[in-house]
């Protein structure tokens, strides 16, 4: 009889004899038709009192062909788009692999309205993999007192089959 007197080496054993249970049923029994879980966000996001950004993905995204994120940002509360600023989302440099047709976005290339502003983020992925897309959307939102310029940095990884 052998005696395990560490607790971590009891949840080895432990682990290692469910893995060895359950992994030979789950691959002869497995759903062909099962959705994969990601292994990373399909969004990510910058939130303060008076606004919300997200960057997400819009795929599914194949090598060579376009693709595009969404950039949103929202207004709270009394806040509103300000309809005076030239917003702007400006590409970081890109992974490898992975090209920007029009690295600089402008206020034309964007949808607006009271409360909420998108950006479509073009790309195009010339191989499959895992990329990180993102940039600096360069922003403002108005109370009725105030004003704010703000420059909000987003990033999100996409994969590319």
């Amino acid at each position: 009889m052998f005696i395990l007197t560490q607790t971590s080496s009891k949840r080895a054993v432990i682990v290692g004899l469910l893995l060895a249970a359950v992994l030979p049923a789950a691959s002869a029994g497995a759903a062909v038709d099962a959705e994969p879980t990601p292994a990373f966000p399909t969004a990510a996001k910058a939130e303060t009192d008076n606004y919300l950004v997200e960057i997400a993905a819009t795929g599914p995204y194949q090598a060579g062909a376009a693709g595009s994120v969404k950039v949103t940002l929202t207004t709270k509360g009394v806040f509103h788009i300000n309809t005076l600023y030239p917003y702007r989302f400006k590409t970081t440099t890109p992974a490898d692999g992975v090209s920007y047709p029009k690295p600089v976005l402008e206020r034309a290339d964007g949808q607006f309205a009271e409360k909420t502003a998108v950006f479509n983020l073009p790309f195009v992925a010339g191989r499959p993999g895992t990329f990180e897309l993102g940039g600096v959307f360069n922003l403002s939102v108005c109370s009725p007192n105030s004003c704010l310029m703000q420059k909000v940095p987003l990033n999100l990884a996409v994969a590319v089959q």
